[in-house]
């Protein structure tokens, strides 16, 4: 496993809080917030409660991974800047996704099982298009349904009239 980052004393504008997630020495994972809004500020979302509950959920899925990969969870929310729920709940699965993808990329390169590096094989080909598919619903929600009509050729004779779009006779057919 790689090492920490060091931490520089140098602080960028741009760069968003978020939560310290470090397992206790008592098994417990602690996550340390500088203020009561940290948590809803950094996934975009209005309701404490619910913005607490998308950012545990974050964390358990990734299970007894959470340990390591528990600050790179809280991280990937400040990386990727939610701002709503449903973009905070998308951070959340494509995190939980990366980290499985990663997973079962340590898992293919230490078996020597032909069938078990299969395995493993397969469940990073389908974890890594599952991936690809999360990206794309975040880009498309975010484009917020831009509608496009692309209109090749019209040709309008003089005194003549053109509609661009969906036409829909008056009887409903």
């Amino acid at each position: 496993m790689a090492g920490k980052p060091k931490k520089t004393a140098t602080v960028r504008s741009d760069v968003r809080a978020f939560p310290e997630v470090v397992m206790g020495n008592d098994g417990k994972l602690k996550v340390t917030v500088a203020s009561d809004d940290m948590i809803p500020a950094l996934l975009g979302m209005k309701s404490q409660d619910a913005a607490k509950v998308v950012f545990c959920s974050a964390l358990e899925a990734l299970g007894a991974g959470v340990e390591s990969a528990g600050g790179m969870a809280s991280a990937m929310f400040a990386e990727l800047e939610p701002v709503d729920a449903v973009e905070a709940m998308l951070v959340a699965q494509m995190t939980a996704t990366h980290m499985a993808m990663t997973a079962a990329a340590g898992r293919m390169t230490h078996q020597t099982d032909v069938r078990f590096r299969e395995s493993s094989e397969k469940a990073m080909v389908r974890l890594s298009r599952l991936f690809t598919y999360q990206m794309d619903a975040l880009k498309k929600y975010r484009r917020k349904a831009q509608q496009v009509v692309r209109v090749e050729r019209v040709t309008v004779n003089e005194g003549g009239q053109a509609i661009v779009g969906d036409v829909v006779k008056a009887d409903g057919g």
